[in-house]
């Protein structure tokens, strides 16, 4: 079914699995690297292209490496909220993961972007939370640092902890990082966990056995094995699911992508955009291609923003703010 960008725009949408530095665009690339005197590895046109998960974790790295003072970190948070603004996003949860950023301290890359959101919420922009990412590959001594920063500085911003990265490369990380996510929760944060893309099924289960997961960021491999299917539909874990992500990594092709069967067998997932700009994406044009691939209505689509309130680490109260504004919307149709 196809839906106009006005009426995508209007529909009150979270974000759930989108990263910062996903989100740089070219023309924010090109500016850091010319004020900072670095040459572009390609020419402009080519600059954002990559195949392969390895390939596109090094695009990262020189990307994030470009930001050499804190108010770089706050002035891309600051310009997310406008693109959410743009979209029609009502509330996001931003993963960044500090190991990417070679070139700044991991306080001041999580305070630079919690900066950034604080001063984006008080200028009537949507709300944006924080959630800092461990990646897969890096040394327990780094992850161990971005960790005992988090810990020490609490923010109503910073809900959680993530895990990113390519499981591939890294057969035991779930294990090597099951410690700080026992911290986490013992902490009240929130832990999501990415797995079931670059692994299988048995990520999944690492992922919420060892690493005590509360949601999942992909997850689209549970498929391959019906008792994990069954597990996570029984215990409503969420499967934050990046169609366009998965379909350009080379995971699926559009027909094959299991999005749909995970919706139909009622488990809780929600639809993002992994990495908007490097995709040449928006949550709108996400939501317009699953509508279009699927022929969902504009009911399964608010039924998405349900779930992702569900999937939220926010507190009751303002998933209760969230609902009402869903609901104001349906009365609207």
């Amino acid at each position: 079914m196809g839906f106009s960008e006005q009426q995508l725009r209007a529909l009150p949408k979270l974000e759930l699995h989108i990263h910062l530095e996903g989100t740089f665009d070219l023309d924010t690339m090109c500016r850091l690297a010319e004020k900072n005197g670095v040459p572009l590895p390609r020419p402009r046109e080519a600059l954002i292209s990559f195949s392969g998960l390895s390939e596109f974790l090094d695009l990262l790295d020189w990307i994030c490496s470009l930001a050499r003072e804190k108010k770089d970190a706050r002035e891309l948070a600051y310009h997310f909220a406008e693109y959410a603004r743009e979209q029609g996003i009502v509330y996001a949860e931003v993963m960044v993961n500090p190991s990417h950023w070679k070139n700044l301290a991991v306080g001041d890359v999580v305070s630079g972007i919690l900066e950034g959101f604080d001063q984006a919420g008080a200028d009537g922009l949507p709300d944006c939370r924080l959630l800092v990412s461990l990646r897969r590959e890096q040394s327990a001594a780094s992850a161990e640092r971005t960790v005992e920063w988090v810990f020490s500085h609490p923010h109503s911003r910073l809900l959680g902890l993530s895990a990113d990265g390519n499981e591939a490369l890294a057969k035991d990380s779930n294990r090597h990082l099951a410690p700080f996510f026992a911290k986490a929760r013992e902490a009240g944060l929130g832990v999501t966990v990415h797995a079931g893309e670059s692994s299988g099924p048995e990520g999944v289960a690492a992922a919420l056995d060892c690493g005590g997961a509360q949601r999942i960021d992909h997850g689209v491999r549970a498929v391959e094995d019906g008792a994990l299917l069954e597990r996570l539909q029984k215990d409503r874990v969420p499967l934050n699911v990046c169609f366009t992500s998965n379909v350009v990594g080379g995971l699926y092709s559009a027909e094959t992508h299991p999005l749909k069967r995970l919706y139909d067998k009622g488990l809780l997932v929600t639809v993002g955009t992994d990495d908007p700009m490097l995709l040449n994406n928006t949550l709108c044009q996400e939501l317009s291609k699953v509508a279009g691939q699927y022929d969902w209505t504009m009911e399964d689509l608010v039924r998405l923003q349900y779930n992702a309130i569900q999937a939220a680490f926010c507190t009751e109260e303002e998933k209760d703010r969230l609902r009402e504004q869903l609901r104001l919307f349906e009365a609207s149709l």
